[in-house]
């Protein structure tokens, strides 16, 4: 699918619309692969929408309803996703680079080999969210939520965040800068994990 227009994809959430209230009316959203950059769609109801592949690099997403959505390899770069609601969403793979994840609520979800490098995610709910070898070089993980996140060979290089990295469920073999020790030590698996994690200048 190429580029969409604003009107075309006015009319797909029309309908998308419709199906999520009565799936015998109406018809799914289906966006895969489709070119949806600077698109305008905050406050946008793409529950169960499948974005896998789309391009949504600089869209406006604030406040969009993504819960369940198929994001797998979806572009995100530089999208501002402020305040989006993702719970259960599948963004494995996908490409969050310079996205402003404020406050977006991502528990559950499945954002392992996600690219966030640069990303912000000040204020966002990662709980249970599986983020194994995601990279989330330099990005902002200030009062994140991470209680039960997996960060199994997740790259936090330059990554900003504090005591809520004590709250993730596993860091075995992760990347870290070494002025972030100070909030490694008081894990309670410190000792276990200590001589998997990788630890880099800042």
């Amino acid at each position: 699918m190429g580029k969409v227009t604003q009107e075309e994809l006015n009319q797909i959430l029309a309908d998308h619309a419709l199906w999520l209230y009565d799936q015998r009316t109406g018809e799914r959203a289906q966006l895969k692969y489709a070119d949806l950059s600077n698109t305008k769609l905050s406050g946008a109801n793409l529950t169960d929408a499948n974005l896998s592949g789309a391009n949504l690099s600089g869209a406006n997403l604030t406040r969009a309803d993504l819960t369940r959505a198929d994001l797998v390899s979806t572009n995100l770069s530089g999208a501002d996703l402020t305040d989006a609601n993702l719970p259960g969403a599948n963004p494995r793979g996908a490409f969050l680079t310079d996205a402003n994840l404020t406050g977006v609520d991502l528990s559950g979800g499945d954002l392992s080999y996600a690219n966030l490098s640069g990303a912000n995610l000040s204020g966002a709910n990662l709980t249970d969210a599986d983020l194994a070898d995601a990279d989330f070089y330099h990005a902002n993980l200030t009062d994140t939520t991470l209680t039960d996140a997996n960060l199994v060979d997740a790259n936090l290089a330059g990554a900003k965040f504090g005591l809520n990295i004590i709250d993730a469920a596993s860091i075995y073999h992760a990347t870290f800068s070494k002025d972030t020790l100070m909030w490694l030590i008081p894990r309670d698996d410190w000792a276990k994990v200590k001589d998997t994690v990788k630890i880099v200048n800042n």
